[in-house]
């Protein structure tokens, strides 16, 4: 079940006030890293550290790669190269590479340098795939069998391992000499069958596999497909060289389907936690996006401005010229912020109880975009220059000048707030999709234009 985020978050501030480590470590012992990271994330960086660096080693590194990367990136800054190294050391290898992205390069060399010498060749042999493989996120810690071995050898090599030498024991892979992957069975036929029997016997020959240089989100849709724990990973030559894991796979589907719902309300840029981007961060990936649609609008403005002043019978205020141009970056921009708030609300990112803090950081962050809308816009309606200004006059392009930002920063709130409102109703914020934003927007916004013009023109 998961927890309540409120609760735990104002746990965890009050032990940061305290700053006691003994009574941090005992007061989250039983707390789950996922549930920590999530905490943490709400957190201000100095109060972060302190509960950080308060937990038990093992654990405090297990919730350092589960923060989202933008939060992860701030706290590893401050964190000494001796703890990193030992967060590193403890981590599996495919997350100790997602780790590499958080500290960079130079510093991520540096700590290979200090851990135990297999670990940092483990993890450069992995580095040497290219970034977006299998091959990066794949594990070398899976369980092998010889053909002649038998179930009763196999199961007591399971039992005197220790437990950290196999990722996952869903399945055994039968392996030749060469490290040629012959067939795959499960640890469950292996329980059932004869103690006698040998791997070569129980094998299923039929494997479905993955390359280690194919690409990691085709990999696992295809082990979505056929609903594997894992797809063992071949080299060029055939051999097993590692596991492509479930929760890997997992975790890739879910960033490439929330990357699409992104890009398909216009927010570009990669896949992280709402709380963890800052407002220049939320800008730069929505303000490419709004100008160009902005731009684009502007033709059918320039329609409306053809007809209606060429024909007497058609005759059309100059006011009408810029409605196509300001409600559709009203709608635009509050398409924008409800697919982002409703994708942070159905991943758990942001609850009801931060509505304030999503009310800042978007109002904020529609401060800056429509100041720049405002001021595109006001040239576009000024300037007497063909194709780029309407030469408009100074009185009209002021009130589109002014209309503008005012219209985004009112759709910003409504198309943050309104997903936040659903959910503390019970309602889906699916509901306040960008449709129903849009459609209340352009309403709304052609009441804040035309209020602003009647004052400032008549």
């Amino acid at each position: 079940m998961k927890l309540n985020p409120q609760p735990l978050l104002e746990r965890l501030q009050s032990l940061a006030r305290l700053g006691r480590r003994e009574v941090i470590r005992q007061e989250l012992a039983d707390q789950f890293p996922e549930d920590l990271a999530e905490g943490l994330a709400r957190l201000e960086l100095e109060e972060g550290l302190q509960v950080l660096q308060g937990l038990e080693e093992e654990t405090a590194a297990y919730v350092l790669v589960e923060l989202p990367t933008e939060t992860a990136r701030q706290y590893v800054r401050e964190l000494p190269d001796a703890t990193l190294a030992h967060y590193l050391d403890i981590l599996p290898m495919d997350d100790a590479l997602d780790l590499r992205e958080e500290l960079g390069p130079e510093r991520f060399e540096s700590l290979l340098e200090i851990i135990p010498r297999e670990d940092a060749r483990e993890i450069r042999r992995l580095l040497n795939y290219p970034e977006d493989s299998v091959g990066r996120i794949m594990t070398e810690s899976f369980f092998e069998a010889k053909p002649d071995q038998t179930m009763a050898e196999l199961l007591m090599d399971i039992r005197n391992s220790p437990a950290e030498k196999y990722e996952m024991v869903n399945d055994v892979y039968v392996l030749d000499p060469s490290r040629t992957l012959l067939g795959v069975f499960s640890l469950r036929k292996a329980i059932r069958a004869h103690p006698e029997a040998q791997a070569a016997e129980v094998m299923n020959t039929n494997v479905i596999t993955s390359h280690a240089e194919d690409v990691a989100e085709d990999a696992a849709r295809r082990m979505a497909r056929y609903g594997f724990y894992a797809l063992p990973v071949l080299d060029g030559q055939g051999r097993m060289v590692g596991l492509f894991t479930g929760d890997d796979a997992q975790t890739i589907l879910r960033e490439a389907e929330t990357e699409d719902q992104l890009k398909f309300g216009a927010v570009s840029g990669d896949v992280e936690a709402y709380l963890s981007l800052n407002v220049w961060q939320l800008v730069k990936r929505r303000f490419p996006w709004l100008l160009a649609l902005f731009v684009a609008e502007t033709f059918t403005g320039a329609v409306m401005r053809h007809y209606g002043q060429a024909s007497e019978d058609l005759k059309l205020s100059p006011l009408t010229f810029f409605i196509p141009l300001l409600i559709g970056a009203g709608g635009n921009c509050g398409s924008q912020v409800t697919t982002t708030i409703t994708r942070a609300l159905a991943l758990g990112e942001v609850g009801p109880g931060d509505w304030f803090r999503v009310f800042r950081r978007e109002l904020a962050t529609a401060v800056c975009i429509g100041a720049l809308l405002g001021t595109v816009g006001f040239l576009r309606a000024y300037l007497p220059i063909p194709i780029i200004g309407w030469n408009s006059g100074w009185d009209l392009s002021l009130v589109v000048g002014i209309a503008l930002p005012l219209i985004i920063l009112w759709s910003a709130i409504i198309g943050s707030q309104l997903p936040i409102a659903a959910k503390r109703l019970g309602v889906d914020p699916a509901v306040m999709s960008a449709p129903f934003i849009t459609t209340f927007v352009d309403a709304t916004g052609l009441i804040i234009y035309f209020e602003i013009a009647r004052r400032l023109l008549i």
